[in-house]
């Protein structure tokens, strides 16, 4: 990867616009486009960071730091910059989402950026080429206008009609009350007979239902078959981990905002983690998820990068995906936006749950388009000047 710490002068940096489009009453995509003085640009996306205020200030401030820089320079400063938020632990846990999210999207843009005025695509800038597709694994999550079984088997229904042959759901979300388990499970057990026996159902428990509770509704998650069970419980908990994964008999996923060795370390080393989901924006850029990704194949975990968001994102944490021996499918959030395919340029591709590699593109080989916008699900798509 010498690529990544060539000190030749790209071109300055000049600007830094932050680019927020709401999709969903759920979603928002969240842009970073950074140019230099001879027009070249690159983009990244910085979604679910935290509300759009403090996204866009602490945007802001990172900009003012960037501008004036070359590429590289900025390069090794936001890397710099996500090492230190990764490995320390002064800021709150959402402070620190925030600001390692921004960064990750600025990190992203800036290999972008490298890799196109060096003249290769992004993959082959960190190492190595990608093939013509890559399959995926629909997350329903995002296209749920109702929390009902019924609403729950209607977007299974399109996964499946689209090709796609796995799937994922949150059935835990937004749930209270002493029924909540209950109520979620029969979420679940709607997509599960809704998808039938020959598409892996992947649960995502976010941390909403205690160990205690999962162990004593055993028998109810086996019934559905889980292909794997994330977010069980924090990373941090091995225990809980392997009380779930021994009781349950299904491999355990995690690791979406996992930042640093460390977080991940326990885990791995106790065998309890079986699957871990970097995500090239909570990890402070597609480098650190890379480096993640890498460290969990070492420690003989799989690999399925965590990507429930735009289409940027999406195209930054392909090009990471080709780089990891074996990787598992890659998330991708569908049903949301009928344009969606075509906010980037030229537009992603997305068929029989696989998605297509632009042949012959420099850096990441997408730009931000305005073809499928403004969005009816929102306002108009508000784009500012960071300086």
């Amino acid at each position: 990867m010498s690529s990544t710490t060539s000190t030749s002068d790209h071109g300055v940096i000049t600007d830094v616009w932050y680019v927020s489009h709401d999709v969903t009453w759920r979603t928002s995509w969240d842009t970073v486009r950074v140019t230099t003085a001879d027009g070249s640009a690159g983009i990244g996306e910085l979604s679910d960071a935290g509300t759009r205020e403090l996204s866009g200030r602490y945007v802001s401030e990172v900009a003012e730091l960037v501008v004036g820089l070359s590429a590289d320079e900025a390069l090794s400063f936001v890397g710099a910059e996500s090492e230190r938020l990764s490995e320390g632990r002064e800021l709150s846990w959402p402070e620190r989402r925030l600001r390692l999210t921004v960064l990750g999207g600025f990190d992203a843009a800036l290999c972008d950026l490298v890799a196109a005025c060096a003249g290769i695509p992004l993959p082959q800038w960190y190492g190595r080429s990608a093939g013509p597709e890559f399959p995926c694994y629909a997350n329903l999550n995002r296209a749920l206008h109702r929390r009902t079984p019924d609403e729950f088997a209607r977007v299974a229904k399109l996964a499946v009609a689209s090709g796609f042959t796995a799937v994922k759901c949150a059935p835990f979300d937004f749930l209270v009350g002493s029924r909540r388990v209950d109520l979620g499970l029969r979420l679940a057990a709607a997509v599960r007979e809704a998808i039938g026996d020959d598409v892996e159902l992947r649960l995502d428990l976010h941390k909403h239902v205690r160990v205690d509770e999962i162990l004593a509704s055993a028998p109810a998650f086996a019934e559905l078959r889980p292909a794997w069970i994330e977010d069980a419980t924090d990373l941090s908990d091995v225990d809980g981990m392997r009380a779930v994964r021994e009781s349950l008999g299904v491999p355990i996923a995690g690791g979406e905002f996992a930042a640093s060795k460390a977080e991940l370390e326990p885990a791995l080393s106790a065998g309890v983690l079986d699957i871990v989901t970097p995500d090239v924006k909570h990890a402070g850029g597609p480098r650190r998820a890379l480096e993640l990704a890498r460290f969990a194949t070492s420690a003989g975990a799989q690999v399925s990068l965590h990507n429930p968001t735009g289409p940027v994102s999406t195209a930054h944490s392909l090009a990471v995906s080709w780089q990891v021996p074996a990787c598992g499918p890659l998330e991708l959030a569908i049903g949301e936006h009928d344009r969606r395919a075509t906010a980037v340029s030229p537009e992603e591709h997305v068929r029989d749950g696989m998605i297509g590699t632009r042949p012959g593109g420099v850096g990441l080989g997408h730009e931000l388009s305005t073809e499928g916008l403004p969005m009816e699900a929102g306002p108009e798509p508000r784009i500012e000047f960071a300086r």
